[in-house]
């Protein structure tokens, strides 16, 4: 399956799960509270079941196999706070002959503390179709991140005034340092770190990588 063939499609879908996921989030969330409240995060699946088969209709008016529901086997959840947690569940799709033409994978982020969607689910594409590939493709953060996507968020229900905080990071410190103890000028340093002070960003942590050295930067904050 050609990129040709594939991307009008998986557009169709992206525009489905737009459309679908907050209308069957809202208009059936005491169902999923319930749920979350006897069984925990499967709630979660019995939403994904709830969109997912108008969602990959595309793909199937067009011949292809695809399965909707949420098979836990074929997800991982590695990151984010348990407020919000990101899982990646994939889709495998495959000709009418049955062989295997590439993975879409839907991106949710859910809290483990009640039923709650804090930002809108995303879609994504991948050419591989072995599970250890697209684990691997999933680990990797490039594949996940997109900042050329709109970040959708859903108000949030904590009502209780939290300290939240912005992380940032530098990999630029270690120019200050130089390669011999006659570059070394603590003066670069100090200047380099009181630029990031200026703007009320804290020093955390500096990790070595790669011969960089990354710093690690956080403040409060701050709402428009």
């Amino acid at each position: 399956m050609t990129n040709t063939h594939i991307d009008p499609l998986f557009r169709k879908a992206e525009k489905r799960l737009s459309d679908t996921w907050n209308s069957v989030y809202e208009n059936k969330q005491t169902d999923y509270i319930s749920t979350f409240n006897e069984y925990g995060d499967r709630a979660y699946g019995v939403w994904i079941q709830d969109f997912m088969a108008h969602v990959i209709e595309p793909f199937q008016q067009e011949g292809y196999q695809i399965k909707a529901g949420f098979n836990r086997h074929n997800s991982i959840e590695n990151w984010g706070p348990p407020e919000e947690r990101e899982r990646c569940a994939w889709y495998f799709i495959h000709d009418q002959e049955g062989t295997p033409l590439g993975t879409l994978v839907l991106q949710i982020y859910h809290s483990h503390r009640s039923f709650f969607v804090p930002r809108a689910p995303q879609l994504l594409l991948l050419q591989v179709t072995e599970r250890e590939d697209i684990l691997s493709a999933l680990s990797q953060a490039t594949t996940r991140v997109r900042w050329d996507r709109k970040e959708v968020r859903n108000p949030s229900q904590d009502h209780h005034p939290i300290t939240q905080w912005e992380y940032a990071t530098d990999v630029s410190l270690a120019d200050c340092l130089g390669n011999s103890e006659s570059e070394y000028s603590s003066w670069s340093l100090d200047e380099a770190l009181s630029h990031w002070g200026r703007y009320g960003w804290e020093l955390v942590s500096v990790t070595p990588a790669n011969g960089k050295m990354i710093a690690y930067f956080k403040r409060p904050l701050r709402f428009p």
